[in-house]
């Protein structure tokens, strides 16, 4: 009898005569199957116990039928009898009950298709495949009476089936049924097909590979590098890098000599870094360290590992600090890995203050340094910094490098250094003072600070603020009147909310006094006053807010005087829309290119209506209601696609805003408040409906609306027509679908311009 079968039933024998042993208290029995399995253990030294665990194990019934003359035993799944319900020690209940044929299998356990030995812990390296039996279920086999002695032996290693004790209610193990495999190796793909996958197969083969290269058995190909050579399979080397594939293709071949190897001599590589390659290539695996990442990067790029270079790459990345992130973006740059690049590139960046302390920055090149320090995304709060981090760069090799302070004094953007600074220390820095390039600079920045009015014309790379150096989205309220008593004021001053810190500031005030019924819009970072009546009479002009230059501009005038009309952007183009003109109502429309600063005028409106509400939403211009030329309620909505230059409208007794603003908002259309009204309409443009929202917490008429950061804000406004004027303004998230109110604007306000533009905000 083989190991196999004799160990086999030594274990399944002892096993199930101790759980009768346990039940009957008969020490007999277990005195015999003790020392039975004792003197089989001394002829077979060393090997273990089988485990059998009896959860795991069926509880089928053998049934035998005849068919003709032969009889077929079929392994089945029978219910347990009344009887076995008796209780026995070491037995679950659960144990007891009967179990499908897909029972799993624990490592040790060999099923009927694995031929790993029983006294290994491994996972099976081969498969055999059952022979398929068409038309019975899955694992049960049906085979002549003659041939089970055989088919018990193919099973569980035994030629005889193990007897029992009475006193057990144990039921035998399935003759010819084999547990499942676990679901991701076996997985059936038809009726009686079966896909077989072994996920150790690749690893296996690597190791095998492995150590055919290190007993340079079957190898073809021999790299020499530094006078040591390295035999490898040129199929596994050329399926990880492209660049040997490639190379190997292009060496010649003698094709009589076959025996014979080729050979590369390679003087571009070490000899360490060919070896931890060649390791990661037959095993899959290698231990990456500070050390040696960037030495495999640059290999592992150079030679297109390109799945190394991806673990070098991750490696790197969450290895960046201030003190070498430079050093890597320099390398990433020199070999073109774009992904390490722009890592390491915004990590710079973005912490400039603590790379500014380290050593590294001081010892790159020029040219990066001018690249990175030059970049509007360094960030920086004070440009201070930028200017001392220049100076200590130039004093770390003055002799060299100051006959470059002209060209690295340019990157600092001067302009936004405070005066006193760049009177202090600047001015009287001996680099500057020696240099007549870098006290043109310092005087450009004075000149910038000491002559606002002329920041126009002195635009340069220098005036332009960085990105993070104060630079935020802010709301912008414009002008507006006040109630004081029974009187109205008007308002001049121009400020700001920065939503990040609620802060308030004073931007420049308007240029004019007493204009009200104008109309504000933003383009791009700038902002639109078109319009308005001024003592009366009703105006053309157009002024510009220049947000970089923090200045108040005319622009071209537009081709027809309006108030109480709207103004939006589309396509970049600022389009004014109705109003009220010299002689009334107007159905006149306009748009302003910002770029030629020229007006054009297009289809005039359907109906005439000035105090609307307008927006743009899904290529359309949509204009809510107004006041039509009688004074009421004009009860239609207007809208106008601009690729026809065309328009339409539907009138409809639900459409009754007027003195009300409009936005945009995840592609529906808010129309808040009007008439000292707190409501809030929602339309929606692709249904074409109209519902009402949640109600704001003031009643709002001649308030202004911005959305920003996904939010609408409604500014001010006026309670009624006695006042008083809101000081308050309020958000809605459409997550909640609420309205909640915000702290206190500088003043209350209404018939205000409300937007949003990113304002650079200096500190000082």
């Amino acid at each position: 009898m083989s190991r196999h079968h004799s160990r086999f039933e030594r274990d399944y024998r002892a096993g199930w005569e101790r759980r009768d042993w346990s039940s009957n208290g008969n020490h007999v029995g277990s005195t015999s199957c003790s020392s039975a399995a004792s003197t089989t253990s001394s002829s077979r030294p060393g090997l273990l116990p089988l485990p059998i665990v009896p959860s795991r194990l069926p509880t089928p019934a053998t049934a035998a039928c005849t068919t003709g003359n032969s009889e077929v035993i079929t392994s089945l799944v029978a219910n347990s009898s009344p009887a076995s319900s008796t209780k026995t020690p070491c037995i679950s209940k659960t144990e007891n009950q009967p179990q499908g044929l897909a029972t799993s299998v624990r490592w040790g356990q060999t099923p009927i298709n694995q031929s790993t030995p029983w006294d290994t812990d491994e996972p099976p390296s081969k498969q055999m495949r059952e022979n398929e039996n068409p038309g019975a279920a899955p694992w049960v086999t049906t085979v002549a009476a003659g041939s089970q002695p055989a088919l018990i032996t193919h099973s569980y290693g035994m030629t005889q089936p193990p007897t029992f004790s009475p006193a057990a209610n144990v039921q035998a193990p399935v003759i010819g049924v084999t547990p499942s495999l676990p679901p991701h190796m076996l997985r059936t793909i038809g009726v009686g097909k079966y896909e077989f996958t072994d996920p150790w197969h690749p690893k296996e083969m690597l190791k095998e590979l492995n150590q055919q290269r290190r007993a340079k058995e079957f190898t073809d190909l021999k790299i020499i590098v530094e006078g040591k050579e390295f035999e490898v399979h040129q199929n596994v080397l050329a399926s990880c890098s492209l660049y040997f594939k490639d190379l190997i293709k292009r060496s010649p071949r003698d094709s009589s000599r076959s025996g014979e190897k080729l050979e590369l001599a390679m003087s571009n590589l070490t000899a360490d870094v060919l070896e931890l390659l060649l390791e990661f290539v037959y095993t899959g695996s290698l231990i990456i360290d500070s050390a040696n990442a960037k030495t495999l990067l640059e290999a592992a790029s150079k030679f297109q590992f390109h799945t190394f270079c991806k673990v070098c790459v991750s490696f790197l990345e969450k290895q960046l600090t201030a003190s070498n992130c430079l050093g890597i973006l320099a390398m990433a740059e020199a070999m073109q890995c774009t992904e390490l690049y722009n890592m390491a590139k915004a990590y710079a960046l973005q912490i400039f203050p603590e790379v500014a302390n380290q050593e590294e920055i001081l010892n790159i090149s020029k040219d990066d340094f001018i690249s990175y320090m030059s970049n509007d995304s360094l960030n920086t709060k004070a440009e201070e910094l930028v200017y001392e981090t220049v100076i200590k760069w130039i004093k770390k090799d003055a002799a060299i490098r100051a006959q470059y302070a002209a060209e690295l004094l340019a990157v600092v953007r001067l302009p936004f250094i405070h005066p006193s600074y760049l009177l202090n220390v600047v001015d009287n820095e001996e680099l500057i003072k020696s240099s007549e390039a870098c006290r043109d600079l310092v005087n450009e920045a004075k000149r910038y600070h000491m002559l606002p009015h002329a920041r126009q014309e002195m635009q340069t790379p220098r005036t332009r603020p960085r990105l993070s150096a104060g630079v935020a989205e802010v709301i912008v309220l414009v002008g507006g009147r006040q109630m004081i008593g029974m009187n109205q004021r008007a308002l001049t001053a121009v400020t700001c909310l920065n939503p990040q810190n609620n802060k308030w500031y004073p931007l420049a005030s308007l240029p004019f006094y007493d204009r009200e019924f104008f109309s504000v819009v933003s383009a791009g970072d700038n902002i639109y006053l078109s319009g308005g009546m001024e003592a009366g009479v009703t105006l053309a002009d157009v002024w510009c807010y220049m947000s970089l230059l923090d200045n108040w501009n005319l622009v071209s005038r537009m081709t027809v005087p309006r108030c109480r009309h709207n103004s939006l952007v589309y396509d970049g183009k600022i389009y004014t829309i109705g109003g009220v003109g010299v002689a009334g109502n107007v159905d006149h429309v306009e748009r302003y290119d910002t770029i030629t600063n020229q007006w054009e005028t297009i289809a005039p409106l359907p109906k005439a209506v000035h105090s609307a509400a307008a927006t743009v939403c899904g290529g359309k211009i949509y204009v809510f209601g107004g006041v039509n030329e009688a004074g009421r309620a004009a009860g239609v909505l207007q809208s106008y696609i601009p690729q026809t230059n065309s328009w339409s409208f539907i009138e409809s007794p639900m459409i009754d805003n007027k003195y009300a603003p409009a936005v945009t908002l995840n592609g529906f259309i808010f129309i808040l408040g009007g008439a000292y009204a707190r409501a809030t309409t929602i339309y929606d443009p692709e249904k074409g409906n109209i519902k009402a929202g949640p109600n704001m917490n003031h009643s709002r008429q001649f308030c202004s609306a911005v959305v920003l950061d996904g939010k609408i804000y409604a500014t001010g406004g006026i309670v009624s027509s006695e006042g008083p004027a809101l000081g308050n303004m309020e958000a809605y998230d459409p997550k909640t679908n609420t309205w909640t109110l915000l702290p206190n604007m500088p003043c209350p306000v209404f018939r205000h311009g409300c937007v949003a533009i990113k304002k650079y905000i200096q500190s000082g």
